[in-house]
């Protein structure tokens, strides 16, 4: 990196004024080897090198803008180059000194003047930028006496019209102009005092023509370069005596005098590519003896007509190239005498045939290339005793006969290439060659005597098979190119090279579509490299043996010897490389001829497993076809692969002829399959393929023949409905067989539930979880039925009162229809002790909303003048219940112990519970009363009037109507008929009170004005009268009067 002080001083030296102002300084930036001196307006760069090859030193001026030399000799601390050696200068952008200033004069600044003087090699480049527009004097090159090779590239681009210019170049031997305005500017003398000039090029300059006599008297010139200029034509180029090389390509020649080289004895190698020649005559070349090397390729004109013995007598000459002219036709003695000649090269030319002596006299011939012309036979005369050819090229022609001794000659032929032409090398099929324009048939080609061949190109050509030749008859084959062909098979005997050598057979692009290898491990001898690229090959069961050979070496995509092959067919294997494609895959169809195959199926063979296929898929079958065995077609196939997919077979048959055992794989699926045959299944099966069908269970024996067939390792069950149930055979057997069910992870049962190994246990779990469950409930419930009876053994009174209160489940507590045609709900039975709370209590609230009960009460509802048991007894039967108010005045009444009685017997008939006692006041020690009322209230409920629930119970007692009176029960309850009340299981009959006994008169309410049936509160008080009865009855007893 430069120091930060220097590019100040840079920048300072920059921004000085400018004219006599300036100032300059001197950065040295590698020491010894660069420096840099900055003025003010312009810069100029010294570098000092070493030239690697010749170890020679180069000092290499460099300018940025014009400089102005004589300010640099200001510079007080200039390089010191003096007393180092300077073999070159390289003069870079600086403008070319004029007026009386030589080179010598400017570079004096900082190089010394006996430096430059001693300098052998001057390169002036692109100097006409900062140049003045002034001819080049003499004076440039003064005191350069030592100069031996001077360029000017682009230095002037000034006229160079002074004859004398290099005057003082007396050493000079290697002179380079690229400059110059060319034409008529050009001294004619300007080159005369170089007498030593050897290497003289005039290239790039825009001649259009030699000025007359500018090269010629150079004794010495041997090189003579005019290369890229505009001439039109030539004078005969005179006292050149050394002259070895021309380079007249790339102008714009049209034609050339026949004795325009004949002074040049010396001349060796002539140029003249890239012009306009339309002929080249005949003697052109007569007098020079040493040319080695000819070329006029690619001639911008229709037609190069060559002249009669063009290059006759020339045997030293080596090396034509006539390549691009246009050429039609070649005189037959155009090489004659040219012994020495080892390349030609005449392609891409419109040579339709050659003449037969052609090359009669060119023995050492090594390449010839005809290439891309029009050549469409070749016969055995041609290359006759031309043992030293090694390499021939006749590609791109439209060649279809080579004579079968064509080649005959060829024994150091290395290559021969062939390629897009129409060589075929038979006649519709048949294997032929041509003799002195017959054809034979013979199943050899005009290949098979080159013993040193090693590379053969027949690319593009109308070849059908790979010839015995190609193998046999080239032991030093390496390459072998029979791309973009018509071979449509290949074996392993066309792979049987004798050369150990081979390396690549490209057999891309044909219409290869078989390999058929007969041994399997062949490989060992093929190529490395079998280009098959492009090929259609039709991977069957011929290619078996290959593939199996490719699979046993475990070679891959590298290492295959096939390269880019790949299967077309069968579709199934398409764009499968051969080392990918597995040997299982490789099947062929059976000819039909060999009555195997049933109508109905197509067959196949499969040697990877010696089985044959027997495919009935897609064919509509409701009955399977027999098969035969498969013994009858080649013993050594013995299995059978059976394909029954995609029918409508509602069952498998018990047999299905011979070959039946045979199969080891079964396909069945999308037929209508219900279940498989158990013991009918082939021995041997390997595979069976039930997706699809209408199988929803396996039994198990079916299961259990699945399960120990070890052999079976395939199994596909998917797509049935299966019914998953815990007890199922089948789905423990697919817990158990994961492995051998393909289509594990698909399998579903009927209702869309995945089936696994863990279905069988998870519904299982469902069902001992549903026994406890179930278990749990009815037990539970049974515990609360248990508490229910309990509870309503114990309060069941109280329950159907509540029911009956809330209107609930009236079905449980409704009267039945037993009692429907009785006339009263029920009968009172009381002392008239009591009467005040009968009537002013109990019958209205009974009467009344919402009960609206009708009662039997003696006052309104008994008859006058019948007796009054025959009325308690008449009023008990038609009443549902008898309401007894017990009291110690009803305990007193004998009246009342027979209506209870009555009541009671009238229970037992109709084995219902009638009586309703009240506990209207405390009665007493219950032990004292008559045996029967103790025994019935010590068995049965009986209702106290001191009981806040006594209206519920007492209406609960009730006859239950369906509906009552001004409540709406509900539709759907049906209503039952039972007893709410236990009746006593025996009662002894109740004695009557004598008929005689009459009871007192009393004071008593007269019924007279109450009608007969109707509720007493309709009336009032005042209604009610004092009247003289002949009986009361009195909570149902009897008591006489005071």
């Amino acid at each position: 990196m430069r120091p930060l002080w220097l590019i100040g001083l840079a920048v300072l030296a920059f921004l000085a004024p400018s004219n006599g102002d300036q100032s300059c300084i001197s950065n040295t930036i590698y020491r010894d080897t660069e420096w840099d001196l900055q003025c003010s307006t312009f810069r100029v760069k010294l570098t000092r090198v070493k030239v690697e090859k010749t170890s020679e030193i180069e000092l290499q001026v460099r300018c940025t803008n014009k400089p102005d030399f004589n300010l640099l000799q200001t510079i007080t601390n200039l390089p010191n180059l003096s007393g180092s050696k300077i073999d070159n200068l390289s003069y870079y952008y600086c403008p070319m000194p004029y007026g009386n200033q030589s080179l010598v004069d400017v570079l004096a600044g900082f190089i010394e003047r006996e430096q430059v003087s001693n300098i052998k090699k001057l390169l002036f480049v692109e100097n006409t930028k900062y140049s003045e527009p002034l001819p080049l004097e003499p004076v440039l090159f003064a005191d350069l006496n030592e100069l031996e090779v001077l360029s000017m590239k682009r230095s002037a681009a000034r006229p160079l019209d002074n004859d004398q210019l290099f005057a003082s170049l007396t050493k000079l031997h290697t002179l380079d102009l690229r400059e110059g305005d060319g034409g008529s500017r050009v001294a004619t003398a300007l080159l005369r005092p170089l007498a030593n000039l050897t290497n003289l090029e005039l290239m790039e300059n825009g001649l259009s023509e030699l000025p007359a006599g500018l090269v010629s008297s150079l004794p010495n010139l041997q090189y003579l370069t005019l290369y890229n200029n505009e001439l039109k034509r030539l004078d005969k180029f005179v006292e050149l005596p050394k002259l070895n090389d021309i380079d007249l390509s790339s102008n714009q020649l049209t034609e050339l005098q026949a004795d325009v080289f004949d002074s040049l004895p010396a001349l060796s190698q002539l140029l003249l590519n890239y012009n306009h020649l339309s002929s080249l005559p005949s003697g052109l070349l007569k007098n020079n003896f040493n040319l080695t090397i000819f070329s006029a390729q690619e001639q911008h004109n229709e037609r190069l007509v060559l002249g009669d013995g063009l290059f006759a007598g020339l045997k030293k000459l080596s090396k034509v190239y006539l390549a691009q002219c246009r050429i039609d036709r070649l005189p037959e003695d155009l090489f004659a005498g040219a012994t020495g000649l080892k390349t030609l090269d005449l392609s891409y030319n419109l040579l339709q045939s050659l003449p037969d002596k052609l090359f009669q006299d060119t023995e050492q011939l090594e390449i010839l290339n005809l290439g891309h012309n029009m050549l469409t036979t070749l016969n055995d005369k041609l290359l006759k005793s031309k043992s030293m050819l090694k390499e021939l090229y006749l590609d791109h022609n439209q060649l279809h006969e080579i004579d079968w001794h064509t080649f005959n000659d060829q024994s150091s032929l290395r290559k021969l290439i062939l390629n897009h032409n129409r060589v075929a090398l038979h006649v519709n099929g048949t294997p032929v060659v041509y003799q002195n324009g017959e054809t034979l048939v013979v199943d050899q080609t005009p290949f098979n005597t080159l013993e040193n061949v090693m590379i053969l190109d027949l690319s593009h050509n109308e070849i059908i098979t790979l010839f015995q030749d190609f193998t046999k008859f080239m032991p030093k084959l390496t390459e072998l190119n029979l791309s973009h062909n018509r071979i449509s098979q290949l074996s392993d005997m066309n792979f049987r090279f004798a050369s150990r050598a081979i390396k690549v057979i490209n057999l891309q692009s044909n219409n290869i579509t078989r390999l058929d290898f007969q041994v399997e491990n062949f490989t060992d001898r093929l190529p490395p490299n079998i280009l098959l690229n492009g090929n259609p090959l039709n991977c069957d069961c011929l290619f078996y043996p290959l593939v199996q050979s490719i699979r046993a070496k475990g070679y891959t995509e590298i290492t295959s010897p096939f390269k880019g092959a790949l299967c077309a067919n069968p579709p199934a294997l398409a764009y499968h490389a051969l080392y990918d494609v597995a040997p299982e895959e490789l099947i062929c169809q059976l000819d039909a001829a060999n009555n195997f195959c049933p109508t109905e199926c197509t067959c196949y063979k499969r040697p990877a497993r010696s089985e044959i296929i027997v495919n009935c898929s897609d064919r509509n079958l409701t009955v399977a076809p027999a098969i035969l065995s498969p013994s009858v077609l080649d013993v050594r196939y013995d299995v059978i692969e059976l394909n029954l997919a995609n029918n409508m077979l509602r069952a498998l048959p018990t047999t299905l002829g011979e070959g039946w055992n045979s199969v080891r794989q079964l396909y069945v699926a999308n037929n209508n399959l219900t279940t498989l045959p158990y013991d009918n299944l082939p021995d041997r099966l390997e595979l069976i393929d039930t997706r699809g069908n209408q199988m929803s269970k396996f039994d198990a024996q079916l299961v259990a023949m699945l399960a120990n067939r070890t052999e079976l390792r395939s199994i596909s069950l998917s797509a049935n409905p299966w019914k998953c149930e815990c007890d199922e055979p089948l789905l423990q057997f697919v817990a158990d067989n994961v492995a051998r069910i393909t289509d594990f992870t698909e399998l579903r049962c009927a209702d869309g539930e995945p089936l696994n190994s863990g279905t069988q246990k998870k519904l299982c779990n469902y069902r001992t979880i549903l026994i406890v469950v179930l278990s749990l409930t009815v037990t539970c419930l049974a515990v609360a039925a248990f508490i229910c009876y309990w509870l309503y053994t114990r309060y069941q009174h109280e329950i159907k009162v509540w029911l009956f209160r809330h209107d609930r489940l009236r079905w449980l507590v409704a009267e039945a229809q037993i009692d429907q045609d009785k006339r009263y709900d029920a009968f009172i039975s009381y002392s008239h002790k009591d009467e005040d709370f009968i009537v002013s209590t109990l019958m209205p609230k009974l009467e009344g909303e919402p009960m609206n009960f009708k009662l039997c009460w003696h006052v309104r509802d008994f008859m006058p003048g019948e007796l009054i048991s025959s009325q308690i007894t008449k009023a008990v039967e038609e009443s549902r219940r008898t309401i007894i108010v017990l009291s110690p005045n009803y305990i007193e009444s004998v009246w009342g112990q027979m209506e209870f009685n009555t009541a009671y017997l009238q229970s037992v008939a109709d084995k219902r519970n009638r009586v309703i006692p009240i506990i209207y006041e405390d009665i007493g020690n219950i032990d004292t009363l008559d045996a029967e009322l103790r025994a019935y209230l010590k068995t049965n409920t009986y209702v106290r009037w001191d009981d806040p629930w006594f209206w519920d119970k007492l209406r609960y007692a009730m006859p239950h109507p369906y509906r009552l009176k001004g409540v709406q029960a509900s539709n759907n309850i049906r209503m039952a008929s039972v007893d709410k009340l236990n009746l006593l299981q025996t009662a002894t009959q109740m004695s009557t009170p004598s008929l005689e006994s009459t009871p007192p008169i009393e004071t008593t309410h007269s019924g007279k004005n109450i009608p007969n049936g109707e509720p007493l509160d309709r009336f009032n008080e005042q209604s009610i009268h004092k009247t003289v009865s002949p009986f009361t009855i009195s909570n149902g007893k009897f008591e006489l009067s005071a």
